[in-house]
């Protein structure tokens, strides 16, 4: 949707051909303000709106960095349309390098949209994120990746609406957004909405919201920046937000189901496949070994799948899990340009 409108977001306001950075403040720690920093990028000519958040988990240092550089490289000049980003949003876990719960109310943030006004913290940043930042966009990307204790292959996800036009343009979106796996997430399937997610409450409110995913275990690796990055400016070029066209490269698969792979007896594990890596029913995923290093279980998958997240844990107990697969098929062919 191609729009001159100017966007504010409290005391921050937007001015055409310019970028403008400040705070969003959501509340108060012993220490001081909890705040959001937020960046309106202004074009200079009419065009969509475009959210870009990270650090919702932030320990996810590949997104965060990649929103960072994303908003370095913008030239207002050249932009037609808007961004509203918010390159580290949850600052307490960023501040203490603690992943997935806030050390304040003991809360997942990606988990409680759409929060509340008079909530705890985390309900409360939920709260202002949505509705004063992502619902003002027409497209939202929430970039995530593996967490601490997580090794992730990349992938994209739109979660769908019921609005047949609104889901053919989340489905582009996540198509070019991914280097090759998009799931489509939807109620009463194998691959539902994950409850509380920023992404999908978007959805249901009519900003088309991506989740996209690159990055592990707390590290911030070049390769794992560039798949946001070029997810971005995939998204930003379809959109018609700066000049090219978006790089399609390789095939895409659909995700349509997972399944997790979890051990049956405890000790230390010897995982025996690499993430992304394509698995084969009854293939060995792990040995699990005794203290005196005896194998007491070799690990084997009943299902045939794509290695999308391994756990970095070591030691096991029975229960744990260690390897999450995608189960998934060749994309049907779609045209970007309907």
């Amino acid at each position: 949707m191609a729009t001159t409108d100017v966007i504010q977001i409290r005391e921050i306001r937007g001015e055409p051909g310019r970028t403008v950075r400040g705070f969003v403040t959501v509340g108060e720690s012993p220490g001081g303000p909890i705040r959001i920093p937020v960046v309106l990028i202004t074009g200079t000519r009419p065009g969509p709106t475009l959210g870009l958040s990270a650090g919702v988990h932030a320990t996810e240092y590949p997104a965060i960095d990649a929103v960072m550089r994303t908003i370095q490289s913008l030239d207002p000049a050249v932009l037609a349309g808007t961004v509203i980003a918010a390159p580290v949003v949850n600052q307490l876990m960023y501040q203490t390098r603690t992943p997935f719960i806030s050390p304040v109310d003991g809360q997942n943030l990606n988990r409680m949209a759409p929060g509340r006004r008079d909530g705890t913290i985390s309900e409360i940043l939920a709260y202002v994120l949505l509705e004063e930042l992502v619902l003002k966009a027409d497209v939202h990307i929430d970039c995530h990746g593996g967490d601490m204790g997580e090794i992730l292959w990349p992938y994209a996800g739109y979660a769908l609406s019921g609005n047949p036009e609104q889901d053919r343009r989340g489905e582009a979106l996540a198509r070019l957004y991914t280097p090759r796996i998009f799931a489509l997430y939807q109620d009463g399937t194998p691959l539902p909405p994950t409850n509380g997610a920023i992404t999908a409450n978007a959805s249901r409110r009519g900003t088309i919201g991506i989740l996209g995913e690159s990055g592990s275990n707390g590290r911030l690796d070049e390769r794992d920046v560039q798949v946001h990055l070029r997810g971005i400016a995939n998204v930003m070029r379809h959109l018609g937000m700066i000049p090219g066209k978006p790089a399609i490269e390789g095939d895409r698969l659909r995700a349509r189901g997972q399944f997790v792979v979890a051990a049956r007896r405890g000790g230390l594990l010897r995982v025996a496949i690499e993430i992304g890596q394509e698995i084969e029913a009854g293939q060995e995923v792990a040995q699990i070994v005794d203290p005196f290093g005896e194998v007491v279980e070799h690990v084997r998958t009943e299902q045939a799948g794509i290695a999308r997240l391994i756990w970095a844990h070591k030691a096991v107990n029975t229960g744990d899990p260690i390897v999450k697969c995608w189960q998934t098929e060749p994309a049907a062919p779609f045209d970007f340009d309907a």
